[in-house]
């Protein structure tokens, strides 16, 4: 019997969901026929069986989370090989049209406990060994309340005989229902991992937003001047050409948090991440090298991707590895926001909706960053350089 384990994709991936099974139990698969579709918080892959044989047993069902290493479905493939062979064999998976990539199949080593990210890092602050604590998740897998449990246990363990009582935190009141008067909403698909990823970002890192108006005449007459002459350049595509200009200045607000070793990777390559709205939700596709492309170049590449975002069909590597990102909200109309940064990098920029004001065009910019790497007065400063290159396109003859 073959045990098909969830692979590790990487870049930080500890679980996907179970989008949709193309199996069922007793259905006869060949080697590199799908068998699974999964949502991680990068993007959605397809995974195909990398063995030939029948579906013995499903584990998981549709919306269910899946910690990576677990079994996903055992294959009876009617001869005794061992796993590591198997994986061996296949070691890539085949590449398909809604997240082409190739990933290692791998196990969760020996000894290895599960646990999400945040329960790694409240273990680590606490001194706590998380091999001490018993999982009550799927496959042992330990939770926030199994270390609360434990460190519950622990304090009580190690309390003097005549403890000094303490006073008890206020309970929760449970939510009233209204049955037949409302519609309950779970998370699920994108909206979940939305919902994990923008948690994680606030519970971790100490926001804070600047925010500075900013005349866009100029740029928006650029545009319009290109336009006219059958090119197309828009704000997103000539900001995210311009950022990486000035992110060179400021090389703090270029990095990334690595929550593992609590320490900060400052990137020496420019990859912004472009947010965009999708019928499923927020997405963040990312433009590699954009210090290295021209606006037009970059405005095509965001359009492109955009349009694919909302098609579900991005590939993996064009999710992954952006430094900074930008969201441009103003496309919808908002006058100002204060964006949450996009973990694990440590700031994102804010572009608004254009306006009127005294025969000129304005718009404010908002720059959100993480108050533990990056101080007020160096992000006070970015978007003042950022504006001044903005408000004198002249500029970017010398800076580019």
């Amino acid at each position: 019997m073959y045990e098909f384990k969830l692979p590790d994709i990487g870049e930080g991936v500890t679980e996907g969901e179970i989008v949709k099974w193309d199996v069922a139990e007793g259905d006869e698969v060949k080697k590199d026929q799908d068998l699974v579709e999964v949502m991680t918080d990068k993007v959605t892959v397809k995974i195909p069986s990398p063995v030939n044989g029948k579906i013995s047993k499903i584990l998981y069902k549709e919306g269910q989370v899946v910690p990576v290493g677990s079994t996903l479905v055992q294959i009876d493939t009617g001869e005794e090989t061992s796993q590591q062979t198997m994986a061996e064999e296949h070691a890539e998976l085949k590449p398909q049209t809604t997240a082409a990539q190739q990933i290692a199949i791998e196990t969760v080593p020996a000894g290895k406990v599960l646990a999400s990210p945040a329960v790694r890092r409240i273990a680590r602050e606490n001194g706590i060994d998380l091999a001490k604590v018993k999982g009550t998740g799927d496959n042992g897998r330990v939770t926030l309340d199994d270390l609360d449990a434990y460190m519950r246990g622990e304090t009580k363990a190690k309390a003097p005989e005549k403890p000094i009582e303490a006073a008890k935190p206020a309970e929760v009141p449970p939510v009233q229902r209204s049955p037949g008067r409302e519609e309950i909403l779970e998370m699920h698909g994108l909206r979940r991992i939305i919902f994990d990823k923008m948690t994680k970002a606030k519970q971790i890192m100490p926001h804070f937003t600047v925010v500075e108006k900013v005349d866009v005449t100029g740029m928006i007459s650029i545009i319009e001047s290109a336009k006219s002459s059958g090119k197309k350049v828009t704000i997103t595509g000539y900001i995210a050409r311009i950022v990486p200009i000035v992110l060179k200045q400021y090389p703090y607000l270029n990095a990334i948090y690595d929550e593992a070793n609590r320490r900060y990777l400052i990137k020496k390559y420019y990859n912004i991440g472009i947010a965009v709205d999708t019928p499923d939700g927020l997405n963040v596709f990312v433009v590699k090298d954009a210090d290295r492309k021209s606006m037009y170049e970059i405005t095509a590449e965001i359009t492109d991707k955009a349009e694919r975002a909302r098609n579900n069909q991005l590939k993996i590597d064009e999710v992954q590895d952006s430094t900074f990102t930008i969201t441009n909200v103003g496309t919808i109309g908002g006058v100002l926001s204060t964006p949450i940064i996009n973990y694990p990098e440590v700031a994102i920029l804010g572009v608004h909706r254009v306006m009127d004001e005294n025969g000129k065009k304005i718009m404010y910019l908002s720059l959100s960053c993480d108050h533990r790497l990056i101080d007020g007065a160096v992000a006070t400063r970015f978007i003042m350089d950022l504006k001044k290159i903005i408000e004198d396109p002249n500029s970017l003859i010398y800076e580019m």
